[in-house]
């Protein structure tokens, strides 16, 4: 009860001071002409995108037409860029980068290089929601190749920390973590507290990967203090989902991890954030189907998969396919379960997802151990025995690497405690398969001796 009354006083002061702003602006930009306008209606839009993006929309619009009747044809690129913000918000991707592609163009013939840059950042941010990571690493390099060439420290912290955020949906924590540590030193020494806050918020995400969770915590709940000081809901919507899968997950409080997912879900609603609700009301399926409520716990899987399904989300769509697989196996429903464990897997690796390799195969060894399908069991068992030779090898050079980093320990403390942390996380997954191999084939072993002892007595 004191979380939500907490909650609903932070949601009351943001949309007092939003208000504010508002209202301070629209006052201003009757009294202002020329580039001076249209700069303040861009900054009115991006204050919308937080409460209406219908609002966001008709004020992009309105500068543009303010812009083409002054003449201020160099103002073009960046109402193109704000309206392709706005339309990746609202799920829209190819609207988005259409608005971005032109306002590259504007931006280069303006050699506004600074906006040029964020566009760049903007198109990858748009590429890793389509799951197309290739073009989203791209874009950011070309970003960075900007920032360097005309020394912008900002936008180079940008496009390190936004190329850090696809490589974490890659599967990729270790090269995530580089680029996260590269952006959260750069806002450091810019003295920008809330950019670094943004960085702890993301490394916390790596540390709760590599089962670092009293480390995790820590720096998430000091990012949600920076995000409720700053009245930033987007990043506070994060912060409170994550708090609530971290409740769910390793601290078996259904009750509070539920609360923080409903708060992150009213903030995502209000924004009209399309991808947050499909990650945040998959996690609430997630918790129903922790309480045995599987009829709410399917409800909210469905909304979360049609949401992604609609914008183009794989990442929601392989989330929403996997706690739907693991609901019906729960629900004793093997087959159903593989069938949508397979869309899953599907999804996952058309998008060159690793982070559902082990979940996945682990979950249909266990349905074809039930099912007593020997076939496909021993086809799990391959790709599982496959996996763990990797992490085997991946254990060897962490390692190595750990060693070798040890010999450079006052320069390289930062590296050693990642990669210290990654070999701790490493060391627990072999562990696992090794424990659940073991349990898997005794499991079979059992569901063929029963098989022959149901057959001998069918011929007796």
């Amino acid at each position: 009860m004191l979380i939500v009354l907490l909650f609903s006083n932070i949601v009351k002061a943001d949309t007092d001071k939003n208000n504010q702003k508002v209202d301070s602006l629209t006052s201003l930009i009757s009294s202002q002409s020329g580039r001076e306008r249209v700069e303040t209606l861009i900054e009115l839009s991006a204050l919308y995108r937080e409460t209406s993006l219908d609002k966001s929309r008709e004020t992009d619009s309105e500068a543009g037409e303010y812009a083409s009747q002054q003449g201020l044809d160099n103002m073009r690129g960046v109402i193109l860029l704000s309206m392709g913000k706005t339309a990746s918000l609202t799920g829209d991707y190819d609207l988005a980068l259409d608005y971005i592609s032109q306002a590259e163009k504007s931006l280069i013939e303006a050699k506004n290089f600074v906006e040029l840059a964020k566009a760049h950042i903007n198109k990858g941010l748009v590429y890793k929601n389509m799951s197309e990571f290739d073009q989203s690493i791209e874009s950011y390099n070309t970003a960075q190749a900007i920032a360097e060439e005309h020394g912008l420290v900002e936008q180079l912290a940008g496009a390190a920390a936004s190329r850090a955020s696809t490589y974490f949906s890659m599967g990729n924590f270790e090269q995530s973590m580089e680029n996260y540590q590269q952006a959260k030193d750069t806002y450091k020494k810019l003295n920008d507290s809330l950019s670094y806050a943004k960085m702890m918020l993301s490394i916390s995400n790596i540390y709760w990967k590599w089962d670092q969770n009293e480390l995790a915590l820590e720096m998430l709940l000091e990012a949600k203090k920076v995000f409720e000081d700053k009245n930033d809901m987007e990043e506070l919507g994060r912060a409170l989902n994550n708090l609530g899968r971290m409740y769910y997950q390793d601290f078996n409080d259904n009750a509070i991890a539920l609360d923080y997912y409903q708060q992150s879900l009213a903030i995502r609603e209000k924004h009209g954030n399309q991808l947050g609700m499909a990650i945040v009301l998959a996690n609430i399926g997630n918790v129903y189907r922790g309480n045995d409520e599987m009829d709410k716990a399917f409800e909210f899987f469905e909304k979360s998969l049609k949401i992604s399904k609609f914008i183009g989300y794989k990442e929601g769509m392989a989330l929403a396919y996997y706690y739907i697989g693991v609901a019906h196996q729960v629900n004793g429903d093997y087959k159903m379960s593989n069938q949508i464990l397979d869309s899953c897997r599907k999804t996952a690796w058309a998008a060159d997802m690793t982070q559902y390799d082990a979940p996945v195969n682990q979950s249909k060894m266990i349905n074809s151990a039930a099912l007593g399908d020997l076939a496909e069991f021993l086809e799990e068992l391959e790709i599982y025995a496959n996996a763990h030779n990797l992490v085997q090898q991946e254990l060897d050079d962490l390692k190595f690497k750990e060693l070798s980093i040890r010999q450079q320990l006052d320069d390289t403390l930062p590296r050693l405690e990642i990669a210290k942390a990654k070999i701790e996380a490493q060391e627990r997954n072999l562990l696992f398969y090794k424990i659940t191999v073991v349990a898997l084939l005794l499991l079979l072993l059992a569901a063929v001796l029963y098989a022959r002892k149901k057959y001998k007595k069918k011929l007796e």
